[in-house]
This record gives structure tokens, sequence and C-alpha cells, in this order.
């Protein structure tokens, strides 16, 4: 079912988080990656790897994904290629 011109397909957009609620999780903020860098320097290194992947996801910000797309009419879309790239610093 198509949307009239102008019309929005969520109108009520994306439901809003409280700030009460996001200001809570912030003060924990610095506790958090204090927790995060006392794994990073642990012996378990499974857990130091996943707390290195999120303190670099913060820091940085996820790096990017591209996929390569090929088909035609006759042959069906497939996967030609995926790449990791990384992201652009300020």
């Amino acid at each position: 079912m198509p949307f009239e011109k102008g019309q929005s397909g969520n109108p009520g957009g994306r439901p809003k988080v409280s700030m009460e609620v996001k200001e809570l999780a912030r003060q924990h903020g610095p506790a958090a990656i204090l927790k995060l860098v006392e794994h990073l320097e642990g012996e378990d290194g499974r857990l130091a790897q996943t707390a290195a992947i999120a303190l670099l996801d913060r820091g940085y910000g996820k790096p990017a994904q591209t996929t390569v797309l090929e088909g035609s009419e006759e042959r069906p879309l497939v996967m030609k290629e995926a790449r990791f790239v990384s992201p652009t610093t300020d």
C-alpha cells in the first residue's frame, strides 16, 4: 500500500528514550569504561577482545561495511565481495 506524496510511513518517528533514562545511564558511563579497561587488561583473552572492541567502537565508531552485489535479469543477485573499511577520523 503506497503512501501519498508527503506522507510518512512512520508519522510518530522513532520512539524517544526518556531523558531520565539516558541521564541515569550516562552517570554510569565512567564506571563502565573503567570496567572495560579492567577486562582489557585481564587474563581472559576472549573477554579482553570483547572489551577492546567495545572501547574502540565507542571511541572511534564502528567500522563502515560495504557490500558489492552483481546480477542480471537472467541470474539473481549474489554477494560478490564484503569489505571492511576504516572509519574516518575528524
